[in-house]
């Protein structure tokens, strides 16, 4: 049973009591933002909106009318921070750090999209400040309150799989091929009327307006996004590293695109990898996770369990795209989808109605065993701001698998090196050129302090 809590008692509010609507302001309303904000806005009041890009602010105010807007949101925070108790993050890649934590500086929960940051020292800042600050925090990998998500966990930890050995991803959905395009960096393009492009650019290095940049094509560029292990890992390994919670992987090795030069290229992430991360068990035993995007996505192994003409869903196939994981265990093998574990299964079909009896019955006995959610991600955070607790997923454990997609992300940039991480002293062992990546180089004027 919940208990209404007083004012004074709630996680780091000190202005809004639940009996109150929970007001919202975002920092960047590109098309992400602009879905997130149409979830939390049915379950509260979104008050303002900042955004470098006046095109998104013209979409956002098509169905926000009333919305206060700003071109910078320091201003917002500055001008407007009285009138929200918390923050939805956006923003590219490169802009999630330092919006984030300016906001928990203030005392506003936060809500930052996937992962919750573009390096390994940024992520860390970040779970550092959720836990200085006691603000109710969420990284928006929406998955993670999918029912499949419950449901796979509890599988693993009553021990349905048995121990398990080796998780195998992957997703076909692609990135820009940015290689090609480094050339055409070169031509002198005009910036879009009212884009604020030296603030879009932000703390990362400087490179002049290009379309194949923004508004929507920032992942597959080394100075903003995280490629492919930074849009999908966040999804797919998540329900893995819950169930098992795991840390930081021990060693890192990445093959990719053979044509793709870690010099020649270095703006542009590869098309293709499979990365092989090695966690080392209390147990004594290694765990290995095999990430594969691409081309690689054709070479993951088909489980011997898997049903004649059933299909895996690894194969690349143009125009569609899919993503999953198996799981192997000592006892069963498991495949899921996408997001969230979805439609978790043990292969074959005889061994899932073993262990669960009879899934018919199951679903007599339990509506919706299936279904999609519990409620959802954005009813978990307003619900954990109301009630004074935790989200389901704040930054000081979804950090963990936000770090994973970080370094796979930097493992992809150094391919043929099995690199080995250091968790507690947050630098590779044996690898300087990786570790200037842990840490970003922030331009001057900007600085990110907890």
């Amino acid at each position: 049973m919940f208990t209404i809590l007083p004012r004074r008692l709630l996680a780091g509010s000190g202005e809004t009591p639940p009996s109150e609507t929970v007001c919202f302001a975002a920092v960047g309303v590109g098309g992400q933002g602009r879905s997130d904000l149409k979830g939390l806005g049915g379950l509260g009041r979104v008050v303002a909106v900042a955004d470098v890009d006046p095109r998104s602010i013209a979409a956002t105010k098509k169905f926000l009318p009333d919305v206060q807007v700003f071109g910078d949101y320091r201003e917002m925070y500055d001008k407007a921070g009285k009138t929200f108790d918390a923050v939805l993050v956006a923003t590219p890649d490169h802009w999630h750090a330092l919006p984030t934590v300016g906001a928990m500086q203030m005392g506003k929960h936060v809500y930052t999209e996937k992962p919750i940051a573009r390096t390994v020292w940024e992520i860390r800042k970040l779970m550092e400040a959720a836990r200085k600050y006691n603000v109710v925090t969420m990284m928006g990998n929406q998955g993670h309150s999918f029912a499949s998500h419950q449901t796979f966990k509890s599988w693993v930890r009553k021990g349905l799989l048995g121990e398990i050995r080796e998780v195998h991803t992957w997703t076909t959905m692609r990135l820009l091929d940015s290689k090609s395009k480094i050339a055409e960096l070169a031509n002198k393009e005009q910036v879009p009327g009212g884009l604020n492009w030296d603030r879009w650019i932000g703390p990362s290095e400087y490179h002049p307006y290009s379309h194949y940049f923004a508004p929507n094509l920032w992942r597959a560029w080394t100075p903003f996004g995280t490629g492919t292990p930074g849009d999908w890992g966040c999804h797919l390994l998540d329900p893995i590293y819950d169930a098992l919670n795991l840390r930081s992987p021990n060693r890192i090795t990445a093959e990719v695109t053979p044509d793709w030069d870690p010099k020649r290229d270095a703006l542009a992430f590869p098309n293709s990898s499979r990365i092989r991360y090695e966690y080392d068990l209390s147990n004594n035993k290694t765990m290995t996770i095999l990430w594969h995007d691409g081309e690689f996505c054709n070479e993951v192994p088909r489980p011997a369990a898997l049903e004649e003409g059933r299909e895996l869903g690894n194969t690349i196939i143009p125009k569609q795209w899919n993503a999953g994981a198996v799981v192997y265990g000592s006892k069963n093998v498991l495949k899921y989808g996408s997001h969230g574990a979805v439609a978790c299964r043990v292969i074959p079909e005889t061994a899932m109605r073993e262990m669960i009896h009879d899934i018919r019955e199951a679903e007599k006995s339990k509506p919706g065993f299936w279904m999609t959610n519990i409620g959802s991600h954005f009813e978990d955070f307003v619900t954990a701001i109301k009630i004074g607790r935790k989200s389901n997923n704040p930054f000081e454990t979804a950090g963990y698998v936000a770090e994973n997609a970080a370094l796979g992300a930097i493992a992809v940039r150094h391919p043929g090196v099995r690199l080995e991480w250091d968790h507690e002293a947050m630098r590779f062992k044996n690898s300087d050129s990786a570790n200037a990546m842990v840490t970003p180089g922030y331009r001057k004027g900007y600085a990110l302090t907890v």
